[in-house]
């Protein structure tokens, strides 16, 4: 039995409220994915290759609009979805770019710097937490501020003070 039916068997408000979309907005998407997929394989005819897919393109559609939605682990979606970690994280992720593209919308990464109004870097500064292992090469045990390289330079600058006043 499909996953889609299990939740295609709930009210629509109920299926809003899990899935994020409405049933007739979860068609329309369902079938521009479908046009896209076919379209991709013929693009790809060696991707037909391998074992046939174990969900349907319903519940990998549902799998990936209930990661978006729920943020759940991809253990929790594979144990759900009767698949294991690793290939619903896979599916996800075809399925994902197969959405961007059959929708319209731009890539994750994509930015266009006119879109940009404000732009604000933080640059103040982190406190780096001490190495648990090898501690005797970063503290000395004095309780002083400076840095090895720092320490140094203040020696060198004092002997060559030393050497002028002689």
């Amino acid at each position: 039995m499909s996953h889609y039916s299990k939740y295609k068997d709930k009210n629509a408000v109920d299926f809003q409220r899990l899935v994020g979309v409405s049933y007739g907005t979860f068609g329309v998407i369902l079938s521009k994915l479908i046009t896209a997929i076919e379209q991709h394989r013929l693009a790809n005819p060696l991707s037909k290759r391998g074992r046939k897919n174990k969900l349907t393109i319903e519940d990998q559609l549902l799998l990936t609009l209930l990661y978006l939605r729920q943020y759940d682990t991809f253990l929790t979606l594979g144990t759900q979805f009767g698949i294991s970690e690793s290939y619903a994280q896979k599916r996800y992720t075809f399925i994902s770019s197969m959405l961007l593209k059959s929708l319209d919308l731009p890539e994750e990464h994509t930015l266009e710097l006119a879109q940009i109004q404000v732009l604000a870097i933080d640059v103040t500064e982190q406190p780096i937490e001490r190495p648990v292992k090898n501690q005797a090469k970063y503290y000395s045990g004095k309780k002083t501020p400076f840095h090895k390289s720092t320490d140094n330079i203040m020696l060198n600058n004092r002997t060559n003070q030393g050497c002028q006043m002689r």
